[in-house]
């Protein structure tokens, strides 16, 4: 078909025969021309393919041809219309002698250029009157009439010798608004209305029109007025598909359409997420196939160090085994009773406590977590209950024939050093130590996942797991390697994508590929916080009473004694490694002190950690 304006295109369509597929060809929206439609921006080019999905009238303009005014008809409005006359004749026996086939096929139609007075009746002119019949009488012929007007119904007879000048009105007598712009023989043709006057009028319709284009996620609305050319190329594009693009996180809220073939519009967003090489292989025009949604868990982890940072799978099926925790003060040894298990630790830093009924620990002391009590701590002269740990400690020092054992109340502030005491030597599962031990927790791997070649995570064997994360995975694999699968989280790793109409078949064996995460840097931050986090501020430790410090007796400053270093253990903890060789901790003073030994000290300490971890 020839190109038709937007609006003529529109206003001829039959709504039964949607779908229509046109094509842009020109007009004021040229080529790379934007615009917005309903509150978006939309861009049409020259050669761009629109499916028009539906028609919806907004409003009816009605022009008057002779005066060039312009009225908006409501939609419900209940006037009739019909054709302008176009042929006249001056009485009806004129109109017998030159169109008989019309005046056979009644009821026929006609106008009077000037009013009628008709048996005390007005008949204005240019109101439309229907012929219905024909009689004679007393040898002259008369016509039945009957008319519909402002002034109501009315019947009469009209003489086949009446003078005058009449239109004759072609096709049907009445149409309603929605009759005259669904009728073709009325497109575009100049229009009567009795309800209007006796003006001549011209029907302009807008429609809202609902059309798909190629990449656009939603249906476009587009009114009928924009001025544009366009061709109906319906017929030669059957074969096109119009491309609906879809976000994964979209592609995740679908059910029931699994498994699916997918090409990228757009890969990920920069910066990745992760480090691991099948990431690199999603990019745009990239197939992949999308065989089902899996809500599993995994596990945050990273290595010792800190470097690296991982997110292991649920099916991971390397094993490990636990090492020891370290606590730097009380507080986190009480945040660390969660399981069923007695927490045993290692003293590893000297520590003082601040109150004088408190104990305070040394290096190699041997503690029992026990449980939280409350107890009454002075606070500048006022006693205050508040939360301490009650624990067993044991000195283990081989002096004595045995070890004694006394109950301890440390207060929560306290800052030390404490190891966990471990002599488990069991292999464990993720699922395993998920369930019977509180993260955070260290492991070192000791059976690495022999479904993986290679497994990574041997290189880096000792880690940290830091929490349990649970999300909505897409299991996907590339079109060219169906069978190998990788897991992708829409949720931090989303893209656009447009389904294909292909047959995937079902794959009854997938590798997953994507049972070790590497994380980026920042991703890792970003997760972080993220996560819930329960984690308060451990209490300070109460100030002394002002009323001690101020009657407490003032040493002169050249008399003051040098106090027992407090890096101590530190230094100790550096030494462990050295067996029982002898090491000498020296220090400085800037009076003119001497060098002091402890060498004897030191030795007796480091055998004590050593009963403690079994070096």
């Amino acid at each position: 078909m020839e190109p038709l304006s937007f609006q003529k295109y529109i206003s001829s369509l039959d709504p039964a025969s949607l779908p229509r597929v046109v094509k842009i060809c020109s007009g004021v929206y040229f080529q790379g021309s934007v615009y917005e439609i309903s509150g978006s921006e939309c861009c049409l080019s020259t050669g761009d393919l629109l499916k028009i999905v539906a028609v919806q009238l907004q409003k009816v303009t009605c022009d008057n041809v002779e005066t060039g005014q312009s009225i908006e008809l409501p939609l419900n409005f209940t006037g009739h219309f019909n054709l302008s006359p176009d042929e006249s004749f001056t009485s009806l026996e004129e109109f017998a002698k030159t169109k008989p086939a019309e005046l056979q096929a009644m009821p026929c139609y006609f106008s009077s250029a000037a009013d009628l007075s008709i048996d005390g009746q007005i008949i204005p002119k240019g109101q439309s009157i229907s012929l219905t019949s024909v009689t004679t009488h007393e040898g002259s012929k008369y016509a039945s009439c009957t008319t519909n007007g402002p002034s109501g119904h009315h019947s009469f007879w009209l003489p086949f010798s009446f003078r005058g000048l009449f239109y004759l009105c072609r096709g049907q007598h009445h149409y309603t608004l929605s009759q005259a712009l669904q009728a073709k023989e009325l497109w575009g043709q100049h229009l009567k209305c009795s309800r209007l006057g006796t003006h001549t009028f011209l029907l302009c319709p807008e429609y809202e029109v609902q059309a798909i284009m190629h990449m656009r996620k939603d249906v476009v609305k587009i009114p009928s007025s924009l001025e544009v050319d366009v061709e109906d190329v319906t017929e030669e594009s059957q074969h096109i598909h119009f491309i609906k693009p879809l976000m994964l996180s979209e592609v995740l809220k679908l059910q029931d359409i699994y498994p699916l073939q997918a090409e990228i519009l757009d890969g990920p967003n920069y910066p990745l997420i992760f480090e691991n090489d099948w990431i690199a292989r999603l990019h745009k025009g990239q197939r992949i196939q999308i065989h089902s949604k899996v809500c599993t868990w995994r596990i945050l982890a990273s290595s010792r160090k800190g470097s690296k940072h991982f997110l292991l799978s649920s099916t991971y099926q390397g094993r490990f085994r636990k090492r020891p925790r370290e606590f730097p003060t009380v507080y986190d040894l009480a945040m660390s009773q969660g399981s069923s298990k007695r927490l045993r630790v290692v003293v590893t830093r000297d520590c003082e406590s601040n109150e004088e009924n408190l104990p305070s620990l040394s290096v190699g002391d041997r503690l029992e977590v026990l449980r939280l009590v409350k107890a009454n701590m002075q606070n500048q002269a006022e006693h205050q209950a508040t939360d301490v740990l009650l624990c067993s400690r044991s000195s283990g020092d081989e002096d004595g024939d045995d070890e004694e054992n006394e109950e301890l109340l440390l207060p929560m502030y306290l800052d030390g050093g404490f190891v966990e005491e471990v002599g488990d030597s069991k292999k464990y599962t993720l699922p395993e130590i998920v369930e019977q031990f509180q993260l955070p927790c260290e492991v070192r791997m000791v059976v690495k996942d022999s479904s993986l070649a290679p497994d990574i995570l041997g290189s880096n064997s000792m880690l940290r797991l830091e929490a349990q994360i649970t999300e909505t995975f897409l299991a996907t694999s590339l079109c060219e390697e169906p069978d190998a699968s990788f897991e992708i989280p829409p949720q931090w790793l989303d893209m656009s994508v447009f389904l294909t109409e292909e047959h995937v078949p079902v794959q009854t064996h997938l590798t997953d590929m994507s049972k070790i995460q590497v994380l980026t840097e920042s991703f890792y931050y970003q997760l972080v916080k993220l996560l819930p986090s329960t984690v308060v501020a451990p209490p300070r430790p109460p100030k002394r009473s002002e009323c001690k410090n101020k009657t407490a007796p003032q040493k002169p400053r050249e008399e003051k004694v040098p106090e027992k270093p407090k890096h101590l253990s530190q230094k100790v903890l550096a030494a462990s490694s050295l067996s029982t060789n002898s090491w000498t901790w020296q220090k400085h003073d800037s009076s003119e002190h001497d060098y002091e030994v402890i060498e004897n000290d030191i030795k007796k300490t480091i055998h004590k950690m050593q009963r403690a971890f079994h070096w």
